[in-house]
């Protein structure tokens, strides 16, 4: 490419005033001897000249702002994350053991029969919060997920998928728990519903949250053994007689196991706690993932 050549390309640059000053000097040295150049910058002049006025005689409609504002996707983007949501909850429900759905309700109706006829409300708050720690630890990761490989292998993050899975689960355990209750009322004092409630919402959430990330770090059957002996410990220490009365009654272990039964009688602890259990049941899924070569 010679001079002349580089200098009509640099024309259209020097009309919009961005050439720098050694090229535009250059450029207008050139322009004095070259009239086709010449004739060239006043084309581009009169081009430009065109379009600034068709630009000026163009306005804005005065709503363009609000029309464009009303257009924005938040209000579209609100259903298509939900329809999101609500197609991987349904596609992780069938990859949970078959099993879990009937054997759990069975087990909420037995116990429901049972309080029932021995008119004790305690059944609820003892075995709900044991169904649903069982539940939440066959829930994740390759020892009951057949297809766990090609789970991880998805776009989807791990996160999510645990994360729909629980919604799932401990959905299904609270709404069996929550009908169980209500079945009991007859049972109850007046506005004694809610107290029941509390009494086995915390220690559910807890202990099913403390199974999942057990099940997660140790193995389900770790996990199952470690969350029931902490549960039944509880009941085992406050019940008379017991095998475990003598051993309550020793100074040096009364005093531990009341704060005991006060810790699974605090409904805000143990759902605060079982948060950052969840947090850290999330984590460990997503360091599942990150390690999915050495068990694939």
């Amino acid at each position: 490419m010679n001079e002349h050549e580089q200098l009509v390309e640099w024309l259209p640059l020097y009309v919009t005033g961005r050439l720098n000053a050694a090229d535009r000097q250059a450029v207008e040295h050139h322009l004095a001897t070259c009239a086709d150049c010449r004739a060239e910058v006043a084309l581009w002049r009169a081009v430009a000249t065109e379009i600034v006025a068709a630009d000026q005689a163009l306005s804005a409609p005065p709503d363009l702002a609000a029309r464009a504002l009303a257009r924005l996707p938040t209000r579209a983007h609100r259903p298509a994350r939900l329809r999101q949501a609500l197609a991987l909850l349904q596609a992780q429900a069938p990859l949970l053991r078959r099993e879990l759905w009937p054997a759990t309700a069975l087990v909420f109706v037995l116990g429901y029969c049972v309080a029932r006829m021995a008119g004790a409300t305690q059944f609820i708050q003892a075995f709900a919060p044991l169904v649903a720690a069982a539940s939440f630890s066959i829930i994740y990761g390759p020892e009951h997920d057949a297809a766990a490989e090609l789970t991880l292998a998805t776009p989807t993050s791990p996160w999510q998928i645990l994360l729909a899975r629980l919604t799932l689960v401990f959905g299904y355990d609270l709404l069996l728990a929550l009908a169980a209750s209500f079945g009991l009322m007859p049972l109850l004092p007046p506005a004694g519903l809610g107290a029941l409630i509390l009494s086995w919402l915390g220690p559910m959430a807890f202990l099913s949250a403390l199974a999942l990330v057990l099940s997660l770090w140790i193995g389900t059957e770790n996990a199952i053994t470690l969350t029931y002996g902490a549960w039944l410990v509880r009941w085992l220490a406050t019940a008379t007689p017991t095998p475990l009365s003598p051993l309550v009654s020793l100074t040096s272990l009364a005093g531990f196991f009341r704060l005991y039964e006060r810790f699974w009688e605090t409904p805000l602890l143990l759902l605060a706690l079982a948060g950052l259990l969840l947090a850290l049941a999330l984590w460990l899924a997503g360091r599942m993932e990150r390690s999915l070569p050495r068990w694939v």
